[in-house]
C-alpha cells in the first residue's frame, strides 16, 4: 500500500520547489531588469540620439505592458495552459524581440523591439501572482518574495558595472549587451516551466480586462481607495524613473560617464534593495499593511528630494540608496498587497485590476516628468514628486483602521 503523503508536507514540498525555480527565475530577471530600465534608456540617448518622445515611449514599455495584463490574462485562460508555461512563452518572446534590439540600425526599430521585449516581460507578476497565492502560505510570502528581490537585485548590480564599462568602450557594445540579455530571457522561460502551477480560471460572469476591473473598483469602495493611493503615489515615484539617467547623463545634468552612472543607478541602488529586502519581507508578514506602506512613502519620498538636489557623486549615491531602501519593500508590496484584501479565489482577478491601473500611470508618468522637467527644472521634479508621494500617504494613513488588513 502507497503511503499518503500528508497535505501539509505536500504543500510544503510544492511550497520549496516554487522557490527554488523561482529564485532562480528572478536572478535571470536581475539582468532583464537592470538592461530595460536603465540600460535601454542610456543606448537611446548616447547610441541613437532619441528624441524626447522616444525615451518616454521607451520608459513607459513596461508600464503599458501592465496596461495589457487584463486581456493577456484572457488569453492565458482560453489557452488552457497552465500560468508558468504561458508565462514561458512570454519570455520567450520577449528574447527574440530583444535580440531584435540588438540588431537595430536606426532609433526607430531599436526602439520598437525594446518596446515589445518589456511589454512581454511585463506580464509575469499577473501571471505570477495565481502561483504565489496558492504555492505559498499567507505567513510566508513575503519572506520568501524577499529573496527575489534580493537575487535580482544581484545580479542586476553585479552585471550593470560590466554593461557601463563596456559601453563606455565602445558604443557599439550595446549589441552584445542586448544579445545577452537575450540569452538570460531565454533562461528565464525555462526557470517557470517546472514550477507547479494551474490553469488559470475566470471567475464565473467575470470578463477580465480594463472594464472588469473598473467594475471592481466601483464595487469594493476600500479597493477602489487603495487604487487611488496607489496611482498618486506612483505619479509620484514612476516620473522620475527616467529623468534619473537624465540627470546623470543627459543634457543640464550632472555628465557622468557610463560607469558612473551604473554605480549610481544599478549598484547603488541595488545595494540598497538587497540589504532592505530581508527585512522588508519579514515586516510585510508581521506588520499591518498600511503602516508598512506609510514607512517605504518616507523613503521614497526623502530620496526624490536628496537625489535631485544633489550636485555631486556621493549626494546622488545617497538618493539612489534611499531609493533602493524604498524600492526593495514596495515591489514586496506591490506584488503582494492584494493577498491582504482579495476574497479568496478572485486573487488573480484583483491582480488585473491593480496592474492594470499600474500601467495607466507607467505610461503617463514619463510624459508627465519630461513636462515638468522642461518647466520648472530638476528641482521642480524633486518638489513635484514630493508633494505626490505625500498625498498617497494621507490616502494610506484614511484607511489605517479598516479591519479588512488584518484578516490574515
Amino acid at each position: 500500500m502507497q503511503e499518503q503523503v500528508h497535505p501539509t508536507a505536500e504543500r510544503k514540498d510544492i511550497a520549496e520547489k516554487t522557490f527554488r525555480c523561482d529564485i532562480v527565475r528572478s536572478t535571470m530577471n536581475g539582468v532583464l531588469e537592470t538592461g530595460f530600465a536603465t540600460f535601454g534608456l542610456l543606448v537611446a540617448i548616447r547610441v541613437f540620439d532619441a528624441s524626447e518622445g522616444s525615451k518616454g515611449i521607451l520608459a513607459a514599455a513596461m508600464s503599458a505592458g501592465l496596461l495589457l495584463t487584463p486581456w493577456v490574462i484572457k488569453m492565458a485562460s482560453r489557452s488552457g495552459l497552465t500560468a508558468t508555461k504561458f508565462g514561458s512563452c512570454l519570455m520567450v518572446l520577449s528574447g527574440i524581440f530583444t535580440a531584435g534590439a540588438s540588431l537595430a540600425s536606426n532609433s526607430t526599430s531599436y526602439t520598437f523591439c525594446l518596446v515589445v521585449g518589456q511589454l512581454c516581460a511585463a506580464q509575469l507578476p499577473g501571471l505570477m501572482i495565481q502561483v504565489y497565492s496558492r504555492n505559498y502560505g499567507p505567513n510566508e510570502r513575503g519572506r520568501r518574495i524577499s529573496w527575489n528581490v534580493m537575487s535580482s537585485a544581484l545580479v542586476g548590480m553585479a552585471i550593470s558595472y560590466w554593461f557601463g564599462s563596456s559601453l563606455d568602450n565602445s558604443a557599439e557594445n550595446f549589441r552584445w549587451i542586448f544579445s545577452g540579455m537575450c540569452i538570460f530571457a531565454l533562461l528565464s522561460a525555462a526557470t517557470l516551466l517546472p514550477i507547479p502551477s494551474e490553469s488559470i480560471k475566470e471567475p464565473e460572469g467575470s470578463k477580465n480586462s480594463f472594464a472588469s476591473g473598473i467594475l471592481i473598483v466601483w464595487e469594493d469602495k476600500l479597493f477602489g481607495l487603495m487604487l487611488t493611493g496607489w496611482m498618486v503615489m506612483g505619479f509620484g515615484v514612476l516620473m522620475t524613473l527616467p529623468l534619473r539617467i537624465e540627470y546623470l547623463a543627459g543634457e543640464g545634468g550632472l555628465g557622468m560617464s557610463n560607469r558612473e552612472v551604473a554605480i549610481v543607478a544599478v549598484v547603488s541602488f541595488s545595494s540598497a534593495r538587497i540589504l532592505s529586502s530581508r527585512i522588508w519581507g519579514l515586516l510585510f508578514d508581521r506588520l499591518h499593511f498600511i503602516g508598512f506602506r506609510l514607512i517605504l512613502n518616507v523613503f521614497l519620498l526623502s530620496a526624490s528630494i536628496v537625489f535631485f538636489q544633489a550636485e555631486s557623486f556621493t549626494g546622488v549615491c545617497i538618493g539612489s540608496i534611499l531609493a533602493g531602501f524604498g524600492t526593495g519593500g514596495s515591489i514586496i508590496a506591490w506584488s503582494l498587497w492584494v493577498t491582504k484584501l482579495a476574497p479568496e479565489g478572485r486573487e488573480t482577478e484583483y491582480m488585473g485590476a491593480h496592474i492594470a491601473f499600474t500601467g495607466i500611470r507607467g505610461i503617463l508618468a514619463p510624459f508627465l516628468g519630461y513636462w515638468i522637467l522642461s518647466e520648472i527644472g530638476f528641482t521642480g521634479v524633486a518638489w513635484t514628486s514630493a508633494g505626490l508621494i505625500l498625498g498617497s500617504s494621507l490616502i494610506f494613513a484614511s484607511v489605517l483602521r479598516n479591519p479588512r488588513f488584518g484578516k490574515e
